[in-house]
């Protein structure tokens, strides 16, 4: 006797069952998927990238968005990011994003690995794609991923409060300063060299 298939639905039936919905889910493969709730550090993080971001979009061609807004990375994936730019001509009432430019992760402990190698995979797929940032929430840190002219990715690691990061496909630039305001770090551990 054959096993029975796993039941999938689709992207139009995810939709109208997600609204309203208490918890947030993700459609990963036609299956739903409940999402890892995020901390306060990470919040912070959140709210401090989308003023830096919308302060510099608005009026523009692109529109900012948040993790209420999907993205579609497969015919049967639907993924939500903590914020995203969207520089296509998205429909009013559409949930997903028409041509996601940006897409940022704030790294969770309970979601890093996956968010580092999965879905910045399906994000690398994606034609509109331009820049992925992956934003550590323990240090002054930033793994940033652009599409170079020849349709490469490049990947830099930005470190530092004084660092800044520059999108200029979207004229935007932001300051590892304004990313991380308002949160303190702790000291990491040193090697003490013995004075003797």
């Amino acid at each position: 006797m054959q096993p029975s298939a796993v039941q999938t639905i689709s992207p139009e039936r995810f939709f109208a069952w997600v609204v309203g919905q208490e918890e947030r889910f993700e459609l990963v493969d036609g299956q739903i998927v409940m999402e890892a709730g995020a901390g306060r550090r990470h919040d912070h993080i959140v709210v401090n990238l989308t003023t830096a971001v919308h302060a510099q979009v608005k009026g523009g061609p692109c529109q900012t968005f948040t993790s209420d807004t999907y993205i579609s990375t497969s015919p049967l994936t639907r993924r939500m990011a903590d914020l995203g730019v969207d520089c296509g001509k998205p429909d009013d009432d559409s949930l997903t994003a028409d041509r996601p430019t940006l897409v940022v992760e704030v790294l969770s402990p309970t979601t890093r690995g996956f968010d580092v190698t999965v879905k910045l995979t399906e994000y690398q797929s994606l034609l509109s794609m331009q820049y992925i940032l992956l934003v550590n929430t323990e240090m002054p840190t930033v793994h940033l991923y652009l599409r170079d002219q020849d349709g490469r990715w490049e990947d830099r690691v930005v470190k530092g409060l004084d660092a800044a990061i520059a999108l200029p496909k979207l004229n935007v630039v932001l300051k590892l300063a304004e990313i991380y305001d308002g949160l303190q770090f702790r000291e990491r551990p040193r090697l003490v060299e013995d004075g003797r």
